[in-house]
């Protein structure tokens, strides 16, 4: 009874000095967390006002990342900060700042806003930062010179063959399809074979394992619970990619199986050696004397590239189907341009470079539709001073670039679809950096060109022989979704019918 007194003293003597230390470790959390959210507001920089744990999370998810961004450059300005979350993160659409940052002072600027559900290591090129993202650029770059990209050519060329095909049945059935599905299948294809040598058969096998796989990674990671608890938790990202266990627990298992299909392209392009033929982005990486990639690095950038050259060129292309179909005047003046340049003749990868209207009417769409919208982010390494705005160090930045291609001030009726802005007489008009579809400066979108050409490729032929028909569900004010890239959420439908013969 005595040991069991004196156990019970201790106690009642320890419990109110843990309690005390716990208050106490209650306190400076608490303090941390004051400081940590205020940090827009000791830097002079409106915004919503955060909650302590959550920051501006609830607002996002209720409303949706690109919305909640909109209303918020709407109440305060081309300036502000929000949190992500526990990360802060700097929203600017002021052109003359987005210089600073992305090409006058890129130095200060060349990391990325860290991904929260990226891996810890083989990032791919898109989230690389400092000398590893330098080496992986200057190997990359040359795979898309422009006799690389004439080579890569004639896969897009034969790709939009069985798109063709399809939409040639659709014309005969007459029916409503939804046209942005067909483009994930051709730019599936497209980016399997030009950058891979994947046979990928996603145009005529809508359960292709690839297709398959891919459409369920970007639905899963746009539902999963994951992404906002990294946001609000940072460090529980270190515990889901140390355990492969968890990774598949929570959905990502997708990533699982296509990187086990880039590790067999590997193998069987190593079998082959460097002498083969072939030329894609695996030949550059596999085979590039002392500068050759490793397994790890490869798959990472394969990844890169699959996921982004299968989501944002399918989204452009969608757009602007759902554009030239809601304005058939502009889809007239497009064929005529194609009637006179090409005829009837094959589409070339010269040819299309005389394009100059299509040209205009793609600037338009993807001023209208920016698919970067969110994703055109930096870091700074320094604290530095631009004008009346102080950027500290480790700060995130995110050009908002749907405010910019969107504000009045830069553009005449902003919402309206008016291809003549970019035309070579108005394009002196335009204020430099309010126009961002691919990003600017050293971190600009290494693919850019490759998008735009397989675009033009594919419309080009479609509407050498089709026109696109607005229905009922073809929608001016398009829903959309962001998953990374701005996406129609429900799809682009449309008819499509054959055009009639012209005499000449």
């Amino acid at each position: 009874m005595t040991q069991q007194i004196t156990i019970l003293a201790k106690l009642s003597y320890g419990l109110p000095r843990l309690a005390a230390a716990a208050l106490g470790q209650m306190h400076v959390l608490s303090r941390h967390l004051r400081h940590h959210f205020s940090v827009f507001e000791r830097l002079g920089i409106p915004g919503p006002k955060p909650f302590l744990f959550f920051g501006n999370l609830p607002e996002i998810l209720k409303k949706g990342q690109l919305q909640a961004i909109i209303d918020w450059e709407k109440q305060y300005g081309r300036i502000f900060g929000y949190f992500e979350g526990y990360e802060p993160v700097l929203e600017v659409s002021d052109p003359a700042l987005l210089r600073e940052i992305l090409v006058k002072d890129s130095e200060n600027f060349q990391s990325r806003k860290p991904f929260p559900l990226a891996p810890k290591n083989s990032l791919g090129l898109f989230l690389e930062n400092g000398h590893q993202w330098k080496r992986s650029r200057s190997i990359l770059s040359p795979a898309f010179s422009s006799g690389k990209l004439k080579q890569m050519y004639h896969i897009m060329h034969e790709n939009v063959d069985q798109l063709l095909q399809n939409i040639g049945q659709k014309a005969k059935t007459r029916e409503t399809f939804d046209s942005y599905n067909l483009y994930q299948c051709l730019t599936l294809d497209v980016i399997g074979r030009c950058a891979f040598g994947l046979q990928t058969n996603a145009q005529q096998d809508n359960s292709d394992p690839f297709l398959a796989n891919i459409r369920d990674l970007f639905d899963r990671i746009s539902k999963t619970i994951i992404l906002p608890l990294v946001m609000l938790f940072p460090f529980i990202s270190h515990f889901i990619f140390a355990l492969k266990n968890i990774v598949v627990l929570f959905g990502m298992n997708p990533v699982v199986w296509l990187r086990t299909q880039m590790k067999e392209v590997l193998n069987i392009r190593r079998k082959l050696g460097a002498g083969s033929l072939t030329f894609d982005l695996v030949q550059q990486m596999l085979f590039n004397g002392s500068q050759s990639m490793s397994e790890r690095e490869i798959v990472a950038q394969s990844m890169t590239f699959l996921l982004a050259g299968y989501e944002t060129t399918s989204a452009v292309l969608a757009f602007l189907c759902n554009t030239l179909a809601l304005h058939p005047g502009v889809q007239e003046k497009l064929c005529d341009e194609i009637d006179m340049v090409i005829g009837e003749d094959s589409v070339t990868y010269e040819s299309i470079k005389d394009l100059h209207y299509f040209d205009m009417v793609i600037d338009e769409v993807c001023r209208l539709y920016p698919t970067a919208s969110l994703i055109v982010t930096r870091k700074a390494k320094e604290t530095k001073t631009y004008g009346d705005i102080t950027i500290p160090a480790g700060m995130n930045i995110q050009a908002n670039v749907w405010a910019l291609h969107h504000d009045s001030d830069f553009w005449t009726q902003p919402n309206e679809f008016i291809p003549e802005r970019f035309a070579p007489e108005n394009k002196d008009k335009i204020i430099p950096y309010s126009f961002l579809p691919f990003g600017a400066g050293p971190r600009n979108c290494i693919g850019s060109r490759f998008a735009l050409i397989e675009t033009k490729c594919a419309i080009a032929r479609v509407l050498q022989k089709y026109r696109f028909e607005a229905v009922s569900q073809t929608k001016k004010d398009l829903a959309l979704e962001c998953r990374g890239a701005i996406i129609p959420r429900d799809g682009v439908h449309v008819k499509v019918k054959a055009r009639p013969f012209r005499e000449e």
